[in-house]
């Protein structure tokens, strides 16, 4: 069988790679462009969704006894408030819990918490470059993204090096793992 031939890549930038940061630097300019139309298209809807509203409410609010108009709107305030922090409450439940669907014929749904809850410890599933726990600050589930992500942190301060970095799930486990076997080396216990 013949010896491998190493591949070393040509010192330098290429062509190639300058052509591809061409496109990268041209793609993200057409994103950020269509990205600023659509701000534009939305605040431009409701801009005139207000005017509408306005348009509308003034002949009615004219006639309207200035005690009433402060009741009503005390009681607008109100109802924002309270749809508002039931929104955050939400929020928060959905961040640290989620609902599964149980196993077997007629199977109920049930709530559990996230293993990757924020606040919950974690560890990595490969323990080489960490031995230790992980905090978790926070996740993200994008549709782009192939499995969520965690925000976690080691607990060092930034001066020693530590930060906080985004992982993906399939790098963390919710339990210490064992370091993975070397080749020609037996653990006594």
């Amino acid at each position: 069988m013949p010896e491998p031939v190493p591949f070393f890549p040509p010192p330098g930038p290429s062509a190639d790679t300058d052509d591809l940061a061409c496109d990268l630097i041209h793609d993200l300019a057409e994103l950020r462009q269509a990205d600023r139309r659509r701000t534009v298209t939305r605040t431009a809807f409701a801009a005139g969704f207000v005017l509408i509203g306005a348009a509308l409410a003034a002949p009615v609010v004219a006639q309207v006894p200035p005690r009433q108009l402060g009741t009503a709107l005390v009681a607008a305030l109100a109802v924002a408030a309270v749809v508002g922090l039931c929104g955050d409450a939400w929020h928060s439940l959905t961040r640290c819990y989620e609902l599964i669907r149980g196993d077997g014929p007629g199977a109920r749904r049930r709530i559990v918490r996230r293993w990757y809850a924020p606040g919950s410890t974690v560890w990595r599933a490969d323990p080489k470059p960490w031995h230790g726990p992980l905090a978790v600050l926070g996740w993200v589930a994008d549709p782009a993204c192939r499995v969520p992500w965690a925000l976690v942190y080691d607990g060092t301060p930034s001066t020693c090096g530590g930060a906080a970095l985004w992982l993906p799930l399939d790098e963390l486990a919710p339990h210490p793992t064992s370091p993975r076997p070397v080749p020609g080396f037996e653990v006594v216990v």
